[in-house]
This record gives C-alpha cells, sequence and structure tokens, in this order.
C-alpha cells in the first residue's frame, strides 16, 4: 500500500489529517483486506480510497505451500498482468522471513539463477515490492498463522541494485515504525555486485545487511557463472566492499552456490580465502554456501560431503561460514528458482 497515495486521497477530500492514522493503523496494524473493514471511517471516504488508493497493488494467482508448512511461493499478478514470485520461509519457530522480488524477471543472466533465464521484464515499483509483504501479513492471519513476518530479504526476481530508486523508497517504508516497522537489521538487500550501487547503499542504509552473490573468487570462472563480473570485476568488487566496510562496519554476507565439479573444488575455496584476507577485514564476512537448487540450466548440485569439506577447508582458513539450510526446493521456491512467465 502506497500511504502517500492514502494521504492525497484524505487531503483532497478536505478530511481532517487524523484520518491518515486511521488507515495507517488498520492496515499495517492489524492487517485489513479491504477499507470496507475500517468501520470508523466515513463511507465516502472508503469509497474513494478503494478508488485511487487500493491496499495492494498485486492479487495471489497460486500459492503453494510446502509438506512441512515452512515454505510458502506465491505467484502474484500486477496492474499490468505481469507475474512476480515472492516466498515465506520459517527458518526457525519464531522466525518468519518474506523473500521479496525487486524486478520481473532479471538483465543479469546468472546461469544457476531460473530467473535470469527468463530476462528482463520491468522494474517494480516501491508500493510492489512492500505490497508482497503486506500479502504475506494478510495470508499468515487469514490462515492462522502465528508471529508476523520479522525479516525481509531482498533475494526474489531481480537485482535490486540496478533497480535503486524504488528498492531504497521500499526500505524506508518497510523500516518506517508507522508502516511495517522491521528494524533495519532484519532486513537484508543482495546482489550480485555493481560497485556504484553498494558504496551507495552503504551511505543511505548502513544499518541494513548487505549480501553479495560472489559465487567464485577468480574472474575467469566468475564471470562464467555470473556474466556482471565482465563489467564489475572482481578488483572492482572489493575496492566497493572495502569502502562499504569504512562506511557501514556491518557484516557481510558472501553468497555462495556450490556446483558440482565447477566451483567446489579445494583451491575453489582458496581463491576464496584469498579473496576475503585481501579485503582487510576478514571478521566481518561470512560465507553462505548453499547446495545449488536445480534450474533449467545443465548444472549438479555439489554433494553434502563435498559441501561440508568445502566448508571444512574455510574454517581452517580463519573464515567464518555456513552451509544454508534450504527451504522451499519442493516448490521451487528456493535460492535461484524463482520465475514467471513472460509477457
Amino acid at each position: 500500500m502506497d500511504l502517500r497515495r492514502a494521504a492525497k486521497v484524505i487531503k483532497d477530500l478536505g478530511l481532517p489529517p487524523y484520518r491518515l492514522d486511521q488507515v495507517r493503523r488498520a492496515v499495517f496494524g492489524h492487517a485489513v483486506s479491504s477499507y470496507e473493514e475500517i468501520s470508523v471511517l466515513p463511507m465516502e471516504l472508503r469509497a474513494e480510497l478503494t478508488r485511487s488508493a487500493a491496499i495492494l497493488c498485486l492479487a495471489p494467482r497460486e500459492v503453494l505451500v510446502s509438506p512441512d508448512g515452512r515454505a510458502r511461493k506465491a505467484a502474484l499478478a500486477l496492474l499490468d498482468g505481469k507475474v512476480v514470485e515472492t516466498v515465506l520461509l520459517r527458518p526457525s519457530p519464531r522466525r518468519w522471513t518474506a523473500c521479496v522480488s525487486t524486478q520481473v524477471g532479471c538483465a543479469f543472466g546468472c546461469v544457476f539463477c531460473a530467473t535470469g533465464r527468463m530476462g528482463f521484464v520491468r522494474d517494480l515499483t516501491a508500493e510492489e515490492i512492500t505490497d508482497q509483504v503486506l500479502f504475506w501479513r494478510r495470508h499468515m492471519l487469514r490462515e492462522g498463522l502465528e508471529g508476523g513476518v520479522s525479516n525481509v530479504v531482498y533475494m526474489g526476481m531481480g537485482e535490486p541494485l540496478a533497480n535503486y530508486a524504488a528498492v531504497a523508497q521500499s526500505l524506508k517504508d518497510l523500516i518506517d515504525p508507522r508502516q511495517h516497522g522491521i528494524g533495519a537489521r532484519h532486513v537484508s538487500v543482495s546482489t550480485v555486485g555493481i560497485p556504484q550501487g553498494i558504496e551507495r547503499f552503504a551511505a543511505d542504509f548502513p544499518q541494513i545487511n548487505l549480501a553479495v552473490s560472489l559465487h567464485a573468487a577468480e574472474d575467469e570462472l566468475r564471470s562464467r557463472l555470473v556474466p556482471a563480473n565482465r563489467a564489475f570485476p572482481l578488483a572492482e568488487l572489493a575496492r566497493a566492499l572495502e569502502r562499504y566496510l569504512g562506511i557501514s562496519s556491518r557484516k557481510v554476507l558472501l553468497e555462495y552456490a556450490l556446483l558440482a565439479g565447477v566451483n567446489d573444488r579445494a583451491r575453489d575455496a582458496d581463491a576464496l580465502v584469498a579473496f576475503v584476507r585481501r579485503l582487510g577485514r576478514p571478521e566481518l564476512f561470512h560465507v553462505n554456501l548453499i547446495l545449488y537448487n536445480p534450474t533449467e540450466a545443465s548444472l549438479r548440485p555439489t554433494s553434502e560431503l563435498e559441501a561440508r569439506r568445502f566448508q571444512d577447508r574455510l574454517l581452517a582458513a580463519g573464515l567464518k561460514a555456513t552451509l544454508r539450510q534450504s527451504l522451499g526446493a519442493d516448490i521451487r521456491g528456493a535460492c535461484g528458482q524463482l520465475v514467471s512467465e513472460r509477457r
């Protein structure tokens, strides 16, 4: 919901400002599904808000639920008919995480990512991004799921830093205590590594977490896996990360999808160690190892045994590294699997 649009409706009708607070509390505090539920509002205002400031600018086409109930994926139709996918994960009994998309498709073409294979269609607006969170909050209320959305990760479809203006506004709305009220340290933004975007992000949002999709620490290999590396090679990425740490001093997550026989060898682990050490502050980096989730690409995931060996090599060198628990693969909602029809 775009609260600014609702404010304009209220102002144009000549109504007092407290009406906006009533709307805000009902939408963000109680996750109402329609303005008709806000009985304290005049009927005229409810009708005009329904016409001009819809609570959600997207509608569910399909919601899939993992058998264990720990992952849910929704295909959401936007007003122009385009579709994005978003995921709700329950990594622990007390925590629900919404994984949101920032674009329809993606222009960066990472070879292991289903979204990258569909190409770029268009950017999402700030409202379309935050409405994914609001959708999940309403879904949880309707389904009787305990708790609320406590964390948000910008790791769905698209490259967030390539849609910076909308992403920045959506972040401000998410952490605004008068709206979604999610703590900045409970929000993470992932990028393939756009140097200027990283530096701008550090200056604008020093308390929000940064994740970098690394996947290889040697230029030739990373350029094959992450084509953005041809434009922004590792040396440029390293300089941007050094400047980022100079501004924020927040821990950076390095995402690394393990591909059998491609980037999971001992020398790949050693290259990763060397890359982190060159940055000068290895204690501020955490390597998040991900077993590749199958897409249409002709790649295979590293076995768990080999993944543990890779992790052990990083740990022995003094790096912090975990093997991420994968949720949602059974509904094609895991990392790299989000996709929608191109229109």
